[in-house]
């Protein structure tokens, strides 16, 4: 099965609802290599950094019953994470509809292996 839209369309569209349309479009699309490549890319990358803002914001929730003094700077860090993770989908979004094929270290590396 095939999205049938063109690469530099559908590419962009897997990193436009991070981690979830990646897979989406990873599942679905079964052809175009480089639309399986960047939406691998974003569920690796965009999944790993969701699932880091959650534990920290976690940690941060139960260092509140703990360690209230560490409870700021979780949450602070947890909010730098997720601002990272923004700048890095936005340029993710514009390499991908610009026809390029952007590798994030260490995803990227994941990504290959997800498309082989």
């Amino acid at each position: 099965m095939t999205m049938g839209l063109p690469g530099r369309v559908a590419a962009p569209l897997a990193y436009a609802g991070w981690w979830v349309t990646g897979a989406l479009f990873w599942f679905l699309e079964r052809r175009d290599l480089y639309v399986r490549f960047h939406a691998a890319q974003a569920c690796v990358t965009f999944g790993t950094i969701a699932i880091l803002v959650a534990l920290l914001t976690a940690i941060a929730g139960t260092a509140m019953l703990f360690m209230p003094s560490v409870f700021g700077f979780l949450l602070w860090l947890a909010g730098l994470t997720w601002l990272a993770g923004m700048v890095l989908w936005l340029v993710a979004i514009w390499h991908a509809a610009n026809g390029r094929l952007w590798r994030i270290p260490i995803a990227a590396e994941i990504a290959d292996r997800m498309c082989s």
